[in-house]
C-alpha cells in the first residue's frame, strides 16, 4: 500500500542564518523549516556550548530525592538500584550503579535488572520481597530508574517493610497521576490520610519528566538523562561538581536507542554524550566497541543506533540484561572481553530471529492485505519471540510508514506485544486510550508495550485505528516526508560535511530526506553475506551518476523505467577513503510534474499558554474583547477566585455573529482535536490564551444523568432536542450525545419519534415504559460504546494538558517568554 509523498515547501533563509552555516542554503533551508530561522534560535541547536541546560533541580522532586540520598550515603545506609532491561533501563542502571558506588563505596550499593521473561517489566513484589530477605544485603533505600512510576504494590509493600523509596522514571503517567496539573509536584501538599496502600504516591520522592509543564525542556528527557540529572545534583552536593560528565557516553547511549525525543536537554546531553563516547575509558564499551569494528573517535549516533545498542537490548531480549550493566560498570578487563564476546553471540542470534520473524509478518500482510486498511498495523501470531517483536515493528514502521502492534498470542495465554510509531503520533497516548480493552500498558510516544486477551484483538485493531487518528498531530503530515528536492549534480562532499553540522539525527531531529527525479537504475547488485542488501547505480538526466545503498532491500521491487528517489545523504569512510553515501528510503515511477502537497505553514499568532498555572480573570481579555470557550456543566465550581464567574460561552455561540481576529480564550478543555481546529478557524484570532481548565464530566454515569435531565426538560416543552446544543451544554462531542439518546431509548426512557434536519431529535414518552428496557444487550453494547466514546474524549483533555503548544495544532505559535499572569 502506498503512501502519500508530502514535500516540504522551501524557504527562503534570512542572511544571517546562511551566514552562521557559511553559506549552505540547504542547510539554511532545513534549520528554518525544522523551527531554528534565526541565529539566535539556531546557535544553541548546532553548539551545546551556546546551549543552556536547566539545572537538575529544574526537575520536579529531583531536589528531595537528591536530599534523601545525600543523607542515607552519610548515614551508610544500603541503597538497592532497580531498573529494567531494554537500553535505556541499562544505562540508566549503570550510571546510578557507578555515581553512588563513587559517593557512597562499592559495598552500600547494588542493583536488580528484571529478566524479561520471568519477572517483565517493573518490579513484582515476591521478587522485591527475595531482595529484602538477603541477609547479606538488605537494603534500607529502593532507587528505581527508567520504571516505577506505575509500580504501586511494589511501592507500598517496599513501606511497609521500612524502607526509604525514590522512584526516578519517564514513562507515561498512571491514572492515579493524570489528575495533576502538569506543573505540580505528585507529592506536594498530599495528606498521608489521602494516600491508598498501593499507591505510588507513597514513595519519598518521585522524578518524572511528564509532571514538567508543557513545553518544559526538561520533558523529553529519557530515563538515562533522570538518572545523570539525579547523580548531577548529589556531585554537587558532595563538592564534586563536573565528575559526573565521565557518565554522560551512557547517557548518549540510552538517549538514541531509547528513541528519546532529541530536543532541548536531550539533545544537549546527546551531544555532550557522544564526545565523551568517542574518548570514553569506560573498559567494557571499548570492548563492545571492538567486537562491533567500530573505531571509538568516530563513532556517532548511527552507530549506537545501528551498533551498540542492538548488541546490548539483544541481551536483554534473549537472556539476562544483568550482564550489559555489568559490562558498563566493570573494571576488569578480561571480564569485559567475555561480557562482550557473548553480547556479540546474542546479537547474532537476535539477527537470525529478526529476520525469521520479518518474513513471517510480511507472509501475514500478504495474505491479508486489508491489514493495511488501518491507520495502525496490528498483527498475531502463536510462536514469535517475545523479546523480537518490538524490533519487527520498528522495521514495518519503516516499510508502512504507520504505526505498528506486533503481538505473541500463544494459545491459553494472554496476547502481549511491543508498539512503535511514526512521527506525529503518540502511540503511548492511543494506546492507553484502548484501556478498556487490555490487561496492561505502558510506553511513551515513540513506543509502548501491551498486553490483552486475545479474544480482544480485533476490537483492539479497530479502536487503536480511532485512537492513532484522534492522536495525530496536525503538525506532521501521513506518509513520507521530504525536506527538499534536490538535482543529483548538486550533491557534494562540502554538502554532506555541512549537514553533520545538524546532527545527532534522531527522533525530533530526523535525518534529512531528499528527492531526485527521473533517475534510471543502470546497475543494481546484491551486498551482504547473505545478499539481503543492495547496492544501486542511478543516472540523472545530465548523466550524473551516484551510488545507492539500499538496506534490506533484497527483496524490495523498483518500478520499471525512469524513477523518483527519496534517500538520505551521508559520508562513507572505508580504508581512509571518504565518500558520498546514498541511502535509499523510497522510490516510486517518475513523474514529471510535482503532485506532492505543500506543508502549509499557517499564519503565526501570539499563544499564551497558561494551562499550568494559576489564572485570575483580570488576567484575561473579557467576553466583551474576545471570543471565548467555556463550556460544562460544572463551571461554578472551577472558578479562579471566591466571587469570580466564568462566562458561559459554549461552541454555539461561535456561528453567531462572529468577528474574525478577537483574542480567543481557550478556558475550558475541548473534547476532541476536530472541535479546537474549527474554534480557531471560525474566530481567525489575533491571540490564543490556553487555560485548559476541566469543566466538566466525562463518566458515563454523569453524562446519561445529564442527558436525561436534558430530555425530562424537553418532554415538559416542546420535545425537541439539538443535539448540537446538549454536546455543548456538556462540553463533550456529538457522538456522544447520540449514543446516550439511543441508550435511553432502548433502556425505555424516551422514545425518539424522529430525527429532524440539522441534528435535532423529537422524542416523547414511550408507552407501558418500565424504565427496565426490552433489549438489555443491545443497551450493554450501546453502552460500552459510549464508554469507548468518553475514554477518547478524556484522553484528548489529558492529550491537550500534556501536549507542547506545537503539537496542538494551532497556528504557529509565537509564546511570549513570560505571559502576563498573575502569580500568588
Amino acid at each position: 500500500m502506498s503512501q502519500p509523498w508530502t514535500l516540504r515547501p522551501p524557504v527562503d533563509p534570512a542572511p544571517e542564518l546562511l551566514a552562521l552555516v557559511d553559506g549552505h542554503r540547504l542547510v539554511a533551508q532545513l534549520l528554518a523549516q525544522r523551527g531554528f530561522d534565526t541565529p539566535e534560535k539556531a546557535r544553541p541547536f548546532l553548539d551545546p556550548e551556546a546551549y543552556r541546560p536547566a539545572p537538575p533541580t529544574a526537575l520536579l522532586g529531583l531536589a528531595r530525592a537528591a536530599e534523601l540520598l545525600h543523607e542515607s550515603i552519610a548515614a551508610g545506609k544500603r541503597i538497592l538500584v532497580w531498573g529494567d532491561f531494554d537500553v535505556d533501563g541499562q544505562t540508566s542502571t549503570a550510571t546510578l550503579v557507578a555515581g553512588l558506588r563513587h559517593l557512597a563505596g562499592p559495598e552500600r550499593v547494588r542493583f536488580h535488572v528484571p529478566n524479561r521473561f520471568r519477572e517483565g517489566h517493573g518490579i513484582q513484589v515476591a521478587v522485591l520481597a527475595e531482595k529484602l530477605a538477603d541477609p547479606s544485603f538488605r537494603p534500607d533505600v529502593l532507587l528505581t530508574c527508567d520504571t516505577g512510576i506505575a509500580e504501586g504494590p511494589a511501592i507500598g509493600y517496599a513501606k511497609d517493610q521500612g524502607l526509604t523509596v525514590i522512584v526516578t522514571d519517564h514513562h507515561d503517567l498512571p491514572p492515579e497521576l493524570q489528575s495533576l496539573t502538569p506543573g505540580q509536584d505528585p507529592l506536594f501538599g498530599l495528606p498521608p490520610q489521602q494516600v491508598g496502600a498501593d499507591s505510588v504516591r507513597r514513595a519519598d520522592a518521585i522524578v518524572n519528566p511528564k509532571f514538567q509543564p508543557p513545553d518544559d525542556p526538561l520533558r523529553t528527557l529519557p530515563g538515562v538523562g533522570v538518572a545523570f540529572k539525579l547523580i548531577q545534583a548529589l556531585f554537587q552536593q558532595a563538592g564534586q561538581a563536573g565528575q559526573e560528565r565521565v557518565f554522560l557516553d551512557l547517557v548518549a547511549l540510552g538517549i538514541v536507542a531509547d528513541v528519546a525525543e532529541q530536543v532541548h536537554d536531550a539533545r544537549y546531553l546527546l551531544q555532550l554524550g557522544l564526545e565523551q563516547l568517542r574518548r570514553t575509558r569506560r573498559i567494557g564499551l571499548l570492548a563492545l566497541m571492538e567486537v562491533a569494528r567500530l573505531n571509538p573517535a568516530t563513532v556517532d549516533a548511527e552507530s549506537i543506533a545501528f551498533q551498540l545498542g542492538p548488541r546490548m537490548n539483544a541481551v536483554g531480549r534473549l537472556e539476562d540484561a544483568t550482564v550489559a550493566v555489568e559490562l558498563l560498570t566493570t573494571t576488569d578487563p578480561i571480564r569485559a572481553g567475555q561480557l562482550a564476546a557473548q553480547m556479540e553471540r546474542l546479537n547474532q542470534q537476535r539477527r537470525l530471529l529478526t529476520s525469521q520473524i520479518t518474513a513471517s509478518a510480511l507472509e501475514i500482510i500478504e495474505r491479508n492485505p486489508w491489514l493495511l486498511d488501518f491507520n495502525a498495523l496490528v498483527l498475531a501470531h502463536p510462536a514469535w519471540h517475545a523479546g523480537i517483536v518490538g524490533i519487527v515493528a520498528s522495521r514495518l514502521v519503516e516499510e508502512f510508514q504507520k504505526p505498528t502492534v506486533l503481538l505473541l498470542n500463544p494459545p491459553g495465554q494472554p496476547a502481549r506485544g511491543s508498539a512503535r510509531s511514526v512521527p506525529g503520533v503518540d502511540i503511548g497516548a492511543a494506546i492507553a486510550a484502548c484501556s478498556h480493552l487490555l490487561l496492561g500498558h505502558g510506553g511513551h510516544p515513540g513506543a509502548a508495550g501491551l498486553s490483552l486477551p486475545p479474544e480482544n484483538i480485533d476490537r483492539f485493531r479497530r479502536e487503536l485505528d480511532r485512537q492513532v487518528e484522534a492522536h495525530r498531530s496536525p503538525d506532521v503530515p501521513p506518509g513520507l516526508v521530504i525536506d527538499a528536492e534536490v538535482p543529483l549534480g548538486e550533491l557534494s562532499m562540502p554538502l554532506a560535511e555541512a549537514l553533520q553540522r545538524l546532527a545527532p539525527f534522531g527522533n525530533g531531529n530526523p535525518m534529512p530526506q531528499w528527492l531526485s527525479r527521473q533517475l534510471q537504475v543502470v546497475d543494481d547488485r546484491r551486498l551482504g553475506r547473505d545478499g539481503s542488501h543492495r547496492k544501486l547505480l542511478v543516472q540523472a538526466p545530465d548523466g550524473t551518476r551516484q551510488p545507492v545503498i539500499w538496506f534490506h532491500g533484497a527483496d524490495g521491487e523498483l518500478p520499471a523505467g525512469p524513477v523518483d528517489l527519496v534517500y538520505t545523504l551521508g559520508i562513507n569512510e572505508f580504508r581512509g577513503e571518504r565518500s558520498l553515501q546514498l541511502s535509499y528510503v523510497a522510490s516510486r515511477p517518475g513523474q514529471a510534474h510535482v503532485p506532492e502537497i505543500a506543508v502549509a505553514t499557517p499564519a503565526a499568532v501570539p499563544i499564551h499558554d497558561l494551562r499550568s498555572r494559576p489564572v485570575q480573570l483580570a488576567d484575561l481579555p473579557g467576553p466583551e474583547q474576545a471570543h471565548w470557550y467555556a463550556e460544562g456543566v460544572h463551571l461554578a465550581h472551577h472558578t479562579p477566585e471566591p466571587g469570580q464567574a466564568v462566562p458561559y460561552a459554549p461552541r454555539t455561540a461561535f456561528a453567531q455573529d462572529i468577528s474574525p481576529g478577537a483574542p480567543l480564550v481557550l478556558w475550558s478543555i475541548p473534547p476532541s482535536s476536530a472541535l479546537l481546529r474549527w474554534l480557531v478557524e471560525t474566530s481567525q484570532p489575533s491571540a490564543i490564551y490556553l487555560c485548559g481548565r476541566p469543566t466538566t464530566d466525562d463518566s458515563v454515569a454523569g453524562v446519561l444523568r445529564s442527558v436525561a435531565g436534558m430530555c425530562k426538560y424537553a418532554l415538559e416543552r416542546d420535545r425537541l432536542l439539538d443535539v448540537g446544543r446538549m454536546a455543548a451544554r456538556l462540553g463533550t462531542t456529538e457522538a456522544v450525545i447520540r449514543h446516550s439518546l439511543l441508550w435511553l431509548e432502548v433502556r425505555g426512557l424516551i422514545q425518539l419519534e424522529e430525527w429532524l434536519a440539522g441534528d435535532a431529535a423529537r422524542i416523547r414518552v414511550p408507552e407501558g415504559a418500565d424504565h427496565n428496557g426490552e433489549h438489555p444487550e443491545e443497551a450493554d453494547i450501546l453502552r460500552a460504546e459510549l464508554e469507548e466514546q468518553l475514554a477518547e474524549v478524556r484522553a484528548y483533555r489529558r492529550f491537550f494538558l500534556r501536549a507542547r503548544v506545537t503539537e496542538l495544532g494551532l497556528p504557529a505559535s509565537q509564546t511570549p517568554a513570560h505571559p502576563t499572569v498573575h502569580r500568588p
